[in-house]
């Protein structure tokens, strides 16, 4: 197998995709419109809110729904392949080795190497694949952003901080303080 460098210019592919991340198992690898985007693995404060979040997503989930962690690649086309932090995916929809059909909720914490792409890259793409339902949580300033799909782009909600009630009912009625994911 040919060797591929990441300071290649060009518009990549899923095949690309894979055998870049045979080379880094040290690095999360996405593909987004052809670009490789390589970020380092999490840091402690993003896994607390990670497994804490994760636990209240379960408790919260109907039993049609799974809630799933990254590393799950999420193929949203030929030359676009993520991996949200969490998401949750309809029953049915279990099958293969990754996930072809939007799940319905797209959770991200934000690391600082991934800002960019989790706040601007990502939501386009998975508010064009149908994603109805984005999250994006600050662990370091514990916030959340939740973001709803109205036609093919997200509608902001508003920002819920610290020990602030985060309420809502979609895709699922949950609450929680953002401050308590921190913790």
């Amino acid at each position: 197998m040919e060797t591929m460098s990441i300071t290649e210019v060009g518009i990549y592919t899923v095949e690309d995709l894979r055998a870049y991340r045979e080379q880094r198992d040290d690095m999360t690898v996405q593909l987004i419109e052809g670009e490789l985007i390589v970020s380092p693995s999490p840091g402690l404060a993003h896994q607390i809110v990670h497994s804490r979040l994760f636990g209240i997503l379960i408790a919260a989930a109907s039993a049609q729904q799974i809630v799933l962690s990254a590393p799950l690649d999420v193929r949203v086309g030929e030359n676009t392949v993520v991996q949200p932090d969490l998401m949750v995916i309809h029953d049915v929809d279990r099958h293969g080795s990754e996930v072809t059909e939007p799940p319905v909720l797209a959770v991200e914490i934000l690391s600082p190497s991934s800002r960019r792409t989790d706040l601007v890259r990502k939501p386009e793409v998975l508010g064009r694949f149908g994603v109805e339902h984005y999250w994006v949580v600050d662990p370091v300033n514990p916030a959340i952003r939740a973001f709803q799909l109205v036609g093919d782009t997200y509608q902001s909600g508003h920002v819920v901080q610290g020990l602030d009630i985060f309420e809502t009912q979609g895709p699922f009625p949950v609450s929680f303080h953002p401050a308590h994911l921190a913790r």
